[in-house]
């Protein structure tokens, strides 16, 4: 953002008078109405607003300088996206809740025809994987941020 509005790093600490100055002699240089030639002039003029925008709003500001810091490598827009999503979950602790029905009395499972089931077929029922046997999971393609931080690149 800084290289857009041709302003160092330490100036944007402070001095918010700066920002508008460098941003007014930069939109004059190309803006598209007086570089209608210019194909690029829409693309850069709306990089400048942008840069403004950011730099001038406080919470944005404040957004840019983490990311900044953080030296990660995506890209600011990806960054602010990104915000208001919870940043980590790994030490997230679920609450346990009441069941909604009460367990039943026999824990053995039972035939409908009021036989019990082999031992083969009990360690099949009763066993961890049961919900992995009898469900298939799909899932969506993992995005390509996704990705990113399982390659450790972010």
């Amino acid at each position: 953002m800084e290289a857009i509005l041709s302003c160092r790093k330490e100036d944007l600490e402070d001095y918010t008078e700066q920002i508008v100055n460098e941003f007014k002699v930069r939109a004059l240089a190309c803006h598209p109405d007086k570089h209608p030639e210019n194909p690029k002039a829409v693309e850069e003029f709306q990089k400048l607003q942008e840069a403004k925008e950011v730099l001038m709003d406080e919470k944005k500001r404040k957004n840019y300088n983490l990311w900044l810091q953080s030296r990660i490598a995506i890209s600011f827009r990806e960054f602010a996206a990104l915000n208001d999503r919870t940043l980590s979950m790994h030490w997230a602790v679920r609450s346990k809740k009441e069941p909604m029905l009460e367990a039943a009395k026999d824990p053995d499972p039972v035939n409908v025809n009021g036989e019990k089931p082999s031992e083969s077929c009990k360690r099949f029922l009763c066993g961890d994987d049961f919900w992995h046997h009898r469900l298939r999971w799909a899932g969506e393609a993992p995005s390509g941020l996704l990705q990113k931080f399982r390659n450790y690149e972010i």
